[in-house]
């Protein structure tokens, strides 16, 4: 499929500099675009780039022109780029189906324009909205609900009592609604507490490949609307995540702990249990968060602290060994005055 530059800068709320009926049949990076792509530049170094690439156009923030090429003028070039692509790549599709080796229990309800993949369990009393695509060997547990135009990739985990809304993604390897670690010691042994609780996720969420969220101990886990989170992310029972977070690889997040909306925790934050990080925090790669939180600032280190007080004592560590001389000095000096032979 091609489009003509003026019909991409009205989808993406551009405008063309240029030559508007340039045609456009791809989509390609900066060093390697052909003749027919249409690439994105948001910085000066990369519309060099693609200033001096076979694009055809460029797609650029206002401001940037070009002597041999279209420019379509965006607001925000990333943001256009992303609404851009699915023009040129499409997903693939499934008509609604259910596969012969799919095992479908009698009492579960399935949206006539569903699909529901090959060696899929789907069990008691869950339900299937329109439009949605259960990939190979998924299992949906008893009493679990899946919503419209919900896309789980194969070998997706759904347990019992679990609430999906809609327009949600859940990559490979997912378990969503396995037990919490519940555990209370018992005179000798620990003894496991039932987790009796759910999960829901709400609306717009993508979850990434081989995450763990786990029920509730008593009510719901909740992800909510517009999260998107990343690979290998654990997520403790009856945790509460606001709306549109970004959570990146290789979180932890203990039980019970609410986290604000429109907050980003970046790659291998830990959280522990039974915290409050309030809306819109930024935790750094790699922190431990130990206390309550709260919004609007950004954390870092472990323990996690306001990022700017993190990187003074980060400063100050590295001055460490330079005081340490200073001081030795010193010392050698007030001993030297005090010695005898200086009386």
């Amino acid at each position: 499929m091609s489009f003509t530059a003026n019909e991409i800068a009205e989808k993406v709320d551009g405008e063309v500099v240029g030559n508007q009926a340039t045609t456009i049949s791809g989509f390609g990076k900066a060093d390697s675009a052909k003749i027919g792509d249409l690439t994105f530049a948001e910085n000066e170094a990369f519309f060099t780039i693609a200033d001096k690439s076979q694009a055809s156009a460029i797609l650029a923030p206002a401001g940037f022109h070009s002597n041999n090429k279209t420019v379509i003028q965006v607001k925000d070039a990333r943001v256009a780029f992303a609404r851009v692509l699915p023009l040129f790549f499409k997903e693939d599709s499934f008509k609604p189906a259910i596969h012969p080796t799919a095992i479908v229990a009698d009492s579960a309800k399935i949206s006539d324009t569903a699909y529901i993949g090959a060696n899929c369990i789907i069990d008691e009393g869950s339900t299937i909205g329109s439009s949605s695509v259960i990939q190979a060997n998924c299992t949906i547990g008893e009493n679990s609900n899946i919503g419209e135009n919900v896309r789980l990739f194969p070998s997706v985990n759904i347990y019992h009592g679990c609430n999906l809304g809609n327009n949600i993604r859940v990559h490979s390897g997912t378990t969503i609604g396995s037990d919490g670690f519940g555990y209370v010691f018992d005179k000798d042994h620990h003894r496991k507490v039932l987790q009796i609780g759910g999960v829901s996720i709400e609306d717009d969420v993508e979850i990434g490949a081989n995450c763990t969220i786990d029920r509730g101990a008593l009510g719901d886990t909740v992800i909510g609307r517009g999260t998107k989170i990343d690979n290998l992310v654990q997520v403790g029972h009856n945790v509460v995540i606001g709306e549109h977070c970004i959570i990146v690889a290789q979180n932890a997040i203990g039980g019970s702990s609410d986290i604000g909306a429109f907050s980003v925790l970046a790659g291998q934050v830990g959280v522990a249990g039974h915290l409050k990080i309030g809306p819109k925090s930024i935790i750094a790669a790699k922190s431990g968060v130990i206390t309550d939180l709260d919004g609007d600032n950004q954390y870092m280190g472990f323990p996690a602290i306001l990022a700017q007080e993190a990187k003074r004592q980060i400063v100050a560590t590295k001055n460490l060994p330079k005081l340490s001389k200073r001081v030795t000095k010193i010392e050698k000096i007030i001993k030297d005055h005090n010695s005898p032979t200086n009386n």
